[in-house]
């Protein structure tokens, strides 16, 4: 019995209420509501980072001082969020965590020095990894999981190995949409990482559709497109190859051995077509794993980031109308025609029977 049944008792005894107690609703908040409470947190914290750079702006160039400053903040806002406080002080700390991050990078670039290499990008994928998983807060963890995709990123791209980027992160991805329900206790946790994740691997596809690459980021002279470019794209079949294979065999349906080959084929000639056009793996992908766990969300991210692509690459210039209508065109065609072979040989007798495929 807590201490509002209690109160209830004691109420009901000297004749003041009468019948059950009643059951404990939960007050949620309207959206404009919560809305003025996010943006009174963090106009807030501007003044709160105002007071601090004004007084310690001596200090900024210590690396320890800024690694201390930066590490308390961090503490104090898990410290604070781990209690579940009340909107206005929970957007607050989230701005203390992000400010924070960015005193840690700051004490990381000031300690190397001008000349950005890769150890302080490992330090902050390592931090901002493990704020992912132990910050108790959603957003929180969707910003350090998108922070720390950057990270791994660039970290890649000085280890000359950015062409396993794009298939590296849609791999974790897979692995944590397929898996977020199977340990109920972390799921929101796997669920913020993956839309962290997916938010960063859309916007870093984009830029590449766009001819933004990672050499362009750093002022770089990009290098001339070879075979090793196309492997990115081999990756993300592979990926997509694991995301099939793995609904195959969870689904309840039992796929006959020329279905499950009729279905990889499909995907391998999906791949092979769109490998020209950046992105459009990874758009189906994320259709595919929305259709698969019923998720809205991720449905329309992959919708918009497909069309996104598809038009993207419509207006480039690296060929003529004339080609580029027609390779889209043979992709469209081959949709239409994988769809009507899968309701040919797998003839869905009900709603949802064949959903994962």
């Amino acid at each position: 019995m807590n201490d509002q049944q209690a109160i209830w008792l004691q109420l009901q005894k000297n004749n003041l209420v009468t019948g059950e107690f009643p059951p404990s609703t939960t007050l949620v908040s309207p959206w404009f509501i919560k809305l003025l409470f996010a943006f009174s947190g963090w106009f807030a914290s501007l003044f709160i980072f105002g007071f601090f750079l004004f007084t310690l702006h001596s200090w900024l160039d210590n690396s320890l001082v800024c690694f201390v400053i930066g590490s308390g903040l961090i503490f104090i806002a898990y410290q604070i969020l781990k209690s579940k406080p009340y909107q206005f002080l929970e957007h607050l700390m989230l701005a203390f965590s992000l400010a924070g991050q960015a005193l840690i990078a700051w004490a990381c670039f000031t300690l190397v020095g001008v000349n950005f290499n890769l150890f302080p990008w490992l330090i902050i994928l390592v931090i901002q990894s493990l704020l992912s998983v132990l910050m108790p807060h959603y957003v929180h963890r969707v910003c350090s999981a998108f922070f720390a995709c950057i990270a791994l990123i660039i970290c890649l791209h000085y280890l000359h190995l950015t062409f396993i980027a794009s298939a590296s992160l849609l791999l974790l991805v897979h692995f944590l949409v397929l898996n977020e329900w199977r340990h109920v206790k972390w799921q929101p946790a796997f669920e913020a990482i993956s839309y962290g994740i997916i938010l960063l691997l859309i916007s870093f596809k984009a830029s590449y559709a766009l001819g933004y690459d990672v050499y362009y980021w750093f002022g770089e002279a990009s290098q001339t497109r070879t075979w090793i470019d196309y492997l990115d794209e081999l990756l993300l079949l592979v990926a997509m190859l694991y995301l099939v294979i793995t609904l195959m065999k969870r689904s309840q349906h039992h796929f006959s051995q020329l279905q499950q080959m009729i279905m990889i084929g499909t995907t391998i000639c999906l791949c092979l077509l769109s490998m020209q056009a950046s992105g459009i793996t990874i758009g189906f992908a994320l259709l595919i794993l929305g259709f698969s766990n019923s998720n809205k969300i991720l449905k329309g991210l992959g919708m918009v980031s497909l069309l996104f692509y598809i038009s993207s690459y419509y207006y480039l210039l690296a060929l003529t109308l004339l080609e580029k209508a027609g390779i889209l065109l043979f992709i469209g065609m081959f949709i239409l025609a994988a769809r009507f072979i899968l309701l040919k040989y797998f003839k869905p007798s009900q709603q949802g029977e064949n959903d994962a495929i």
